[in-house]
């Protein structure tokens, strides 16, 4: 069968999935429709329309964005505006476009891992905001023998993550009595009679936006036509951070650090510090991140490498010894794009994609919308 947007939007949602962006955030089908076809895909930084013209020229079904078309909900949409001439070409097209922002930024192998990797760094952790996903307890009871067999099918649904750990359940072992009214159909004894089987309680952790999913899941492998499920609401946490801190193989001085940067991302950085002052411990979050120094200092880093800083934010942030490096939001952000191609095509066979490269800015960066 064709591969559809549908299919498409279920890949990224496998792997940078739309419950990590932010609350201010917009990702996902802005333009188009689940039907229509994906097979031909191209990536772009910015929902440029140079980028769309390319896709236009080229054949591509759809234009995948990091930045997004629409942020905030619209009220009407015509050609008056940059995002309503956008939308009707797209769709005259018959091009879809869809974002991944802020959950690609936080994704593992994504934005902030990239980066890090790009400059060195080793022993990397996550550090600094995430979006608040709320989260569910899933408690059930099912016959040992079908412990495995339900365990397997709830945490493939994706119960039972907690950090870097998967297939995390707590279980006891206990009795379960019920008695099969007229019309059951029971799989264990006769309807009329009581009966006592030994069950095991089983404990999971789920995203509450799976739990529809998840039960489901459970139902399919269960052996009861009705299992016995309780859902416990929990306070939500940030189930993944958005940036990434780590240490260099050794130190260097920031000036140092400055040009390995610039080398590494070609550009030409900007930081508040002593050139001189030696940092090993590197904080990264690419793009418009300056506001996340304080949690890059809490969490033991020398430096913060972002992409736009503010500059009453860097001289609040030197004044209270730490130090922020600038290295451009296209810089810090674009080497993701060819990562997010090939977790695509390895989670979604039957496309293929290309990465969009727009033309140098006038000022020696990359402009920001290549028009």
């Amino acid at each position: 069968m064709p591969t559809t947007v549908a299919d498409l939007l279920s890949a990224i949602e496998s792997f940078a999935p739309s419950r990590w962006a932010f609350d201010f955030d917009s990702v996902g089908l802005q333009v188009g429709s689940d039907s229509w076809p994906a097979d031909k895909v191209l990536l772009s930084l910015d929902r440029s329309m140079a980028a769309l013209d390319f896709a236009i020229a080229n054949g591509h079904s759809v234009l995948l964005t990091h930045h997004p078309l629409f942020f905030h909900p619209i009220g009407k949409l015509d050609d008056s505006t940059y995002e309503g001439r956008f939308a009707l070409k797209a769709v005259q097209h018959q091009i879809s476009v869809i974002a991944a922002h802020t959950n690609w930024d936080a994704a593992p192998g994504g934005v902030n891992d990239v980066l890090a990797s790009k400059l060195g760094l080793v022993d990397v952790e996550d550090f600094g905001s995430g979006a608040k996903v709320a989260q569910t307890k899933m408690v059930y009871t099912v016959p040992s023998r079908f412990l495995d067999a339900t365990l397997d099918e709830v945490t493939a649904a994706g119960a039972g993550v907690i950090g870097n750990y998967r297939r995390c359940a707590f279980y006891v072992r206990g009795t379960g009595t019920f008695e099969a009214l007229e019309g059951a159909n029971p799989a264990v004894g006769r309807i009329g009679f009581p009966e006592s089987v030994e069950e095991v309680r089983v404990e999971l952790v789920v995203p509450s936006a799976l739990i529809g999913k998840v039960v489901a899941a459970l139902k399919s492998v269960h052996p009861y036509e009705t299992p016995a499920v309780d859902l416990y609401s929990l306070e939500s946490i940030v189930e993944q951070p958005c940036g990434r801190v780590g240490r260099l193989p050794s130190a260097m001085s920031l000036n140092r650090l400055k040009r390995l940067i610039d080398e590494t991302l070609s550009t030409s950085c900007s930081y508040w510090g002593e050139p001189d002052r030696p940092v090993e411990r590197v904080a990264v979050v690419g793009g418009a991140a300056d506001g996340e120094w304080r949690s890059a200092q809490a969490s033991g880093a020398d430096v913060l490498v972002t992409g736009e800083v503010k500059q009453h934010t860097a001289l609040e942030a030197s004044e209270s010894g730490f130090v922020i490096v600038e290295a451009g939001h296209y810089e810090t952000e674009h080497p993701s794009m060819e990562a997010l191609k090939e977790r695509l095509e390895k989670a979604c066979s039957g496309i293929s994609a290309m990465v969009y490269q727009p033309k140098a800015g006038c000022s020696g960066r990359r402009s920001l919308f290549d028009v």
